[in-house]
């Protein structure tokens, strides 16, 4: 089987999944366990074809898929990509066998699981597409399972606000981003990725700068950010761990990949990115520090760290330090790790216990020790305390951000060092209160709550994965150097 072949299978396993848990689901039965399964099972597969792809695919060496005219592939695997495509396919997996037990709270499990299988689908294409029309098309499905998903608690009236106001801005992107399509092909007669525009005209630049605005409406970036916290708070845990662990870093990448392909000068893109970085990491952080509900907070913060991705990515690109690139790319993957954990730990909490506030997490060391430790594994990641993944990753950051030569890199520098002291001020006391004493004398404080297994061995696999990144950061490392080099047009 060539490596052409190999692009596509990924998608192709996943798409044949859903339609195959959807017929499962109604037609043969309706066990969450074997739905959880079957799903987990297209999820594996779709990640065993792109670990077979990935050696495959260098910054010299990209694998395409479709058309035979020159210039008009339809698939494309890139280094980026695969780390994108590899983070998503292997949580969805784990978020599939959790809500083997986890979905028990809703129970429309013939919807649930072809949803999230269509949610990576529709991400995956997304990352592979090699020309925007079909990028779009893949974006909007993702997006379209996101909206529904979001609001997949249809009994609870918050949860149909967050989609609705998800779908409404959302869908303000997706009219943007189609509106710059159309204006680059009346300039230039093409949608293929990458393009070779010399002397971009007025036309090209307004397709550039509408791409830029509803890709980074998706993204979340500030001041563009405001649907996440409430679609992040609002969805089920499960969901919640997708969208703030890939789905908002898959659309970033995307948006990396379409500016720099339609000849957006990568020292502009960089410098641009560095600007926006400061908001983001400046309002994230100041915004968690004052919240009451766990997933706003997380959430919020979830803002913050896309601001130090981007304020990474953006040194790379302005000064062309490799080593920045390679950063941003690997705190994309702690990322991954370390939100998918603290939501799926929030979830547990919220199903045995029905916490919702960050108050209720008091006595949850006593009653479920194995969350807390792994709740508090999450968090102190996600606050840069040594060994952990999220330190390694903040190391590396800080080295690249050195590296930088001139006012801007050290002024972004500044702010990631400070908003990382300011974080603190919220990572810290969530993680006191999961090992505080329960107040209230009604909470039976030494009765132990038995987790299932299906919540707890993803569980025990993303805490395990935290910590053996922070202290084995190397092959990860390794894998994040190609996607800098591919995104800076040269080979390491």
């Amino acid at each position: 089987m060539t490596g052409n072949t190999w692009v596509v299978l990924p998608l192709a396993c996943l798409a044949a999944g859903a339609f195959a848990v959807y017929l499962v689901a109604r037609f043969v039965t309706r066990h969450n366990g074997l739905l959880a399964a079957f799903t987990a099972l297209a999820f594996a597969a779709a990640l065993t074809a792109l670990a077979v792809l990935s050696p495959m695919v260098t910054p010299s060496n990209l694998p395409t898929w479709g058309l035979s005219a020159p210039g008009s592939a339809f698939l494309r695997a890139d280094p980026g990509a695969l780390i994108l495509a590899g983070a998503a396919l292997g949580l969805g997996l784990l978020v599939a066998v959790y809500s083997g037990r986890y979905l028990a709270l809703d129970q429309r499990y013939e919807t649930f699981y072809p949803l999230l299988l269509l949610l990576v689908t529709g991400l995956v294409g997304m990352l592979l597409a090699a020309d925007l029309f079909n990028l779009y098309m893949f974006c909007e499905l993702m997006s379209a399972t996101a909206y529904v998903l979001v609001a997949f608690r249809r009994h609870t009236g918050t949860a149909i606000e967050a989609g609705f106001k998800y779908l409404v801005m959302g869908g303000v992107g997706a009219v943007i981003i189609l509106m710059g399509i159309s204006l680059v092909y009346r300039e230039t007669g093409s949608i293929v990725l990458p393009q070779t525009i010399s002397a971009p005209g007025l036309w090209a630049r307004a397709g550039v700068a509408c791409l830029l605005v509803g890709l980074g409406l998706k993204s979340a970036i500030v001041p563009l950010h405001t649907w996440l916290p409430d679609a992040h708070g609002r969805a089920p845990s499960s969901i919640s761990a997708m969208l703030s662990g890939v789905v908002v870093q898959s659309t970033f990448y995307t948006l990396l990949r379409v500016c720099l392909g339609l000849g957006f000068p990568a020292r502009s893109l960089g410098r641009l990115l560095i600007v926006l970085s400061l908001f983001n990491m400046v309002l994230g952080n100041a915004l968690a520090l004052v919240q009451t509900h766990t997933k706003r907070l997380l959430a919020y913060s979830t803002i913050a760290q896309m601001g130090t991705i981007m304020l990474s990515i953006g040194i790379g690109l302005h000064y062309g330090v490799l080593s920045a690139i390679q950063a941003g790319f690997f705190m994309i993957l702690t990322q991954a790790a370390m939100k998918g954990l603290a939501f799926l730990c929030k979830g547990v909490c919220h199903f045995y216990r029905n916490a919702t506030r960050i108050e209720e997490l008091h006595g949850t060391a006593t009653q479920m020790p194995l969350i807390a430790v792994a709740f508090s594994v999450a968090l102190a990641g996600l606050a840069g305390v040594p060994p952990l993944a999220g330190f390694a990753s903040k190391w590396f950051v800080l080295q690249g951000a050195l590296r930088s030569s001139g006012a801007l890199g050290y002024v972004g520098l500044i702010v990631f060092l400070l908003s990382s002291l300011l974080a603190l001020g919220y990572w810290l006391p969530l993680i006191g209160t999961l090992f505080a004493r329960q107040v209230s004398e009604a909470d039976h404080q030494n009765e132990t709550t038995a987790v299932s297994p299906w919540m707890a061995l993803p569980i025990i696999v993303l805490g395990a994965l935290v910590l053996a990144i922070g202290l084995y950061p190397g092959p990860w490392l390794d894998w994040t150097a190609k996607a800098g080099a591919y995104l800076l047009d040269a080979v390491p």
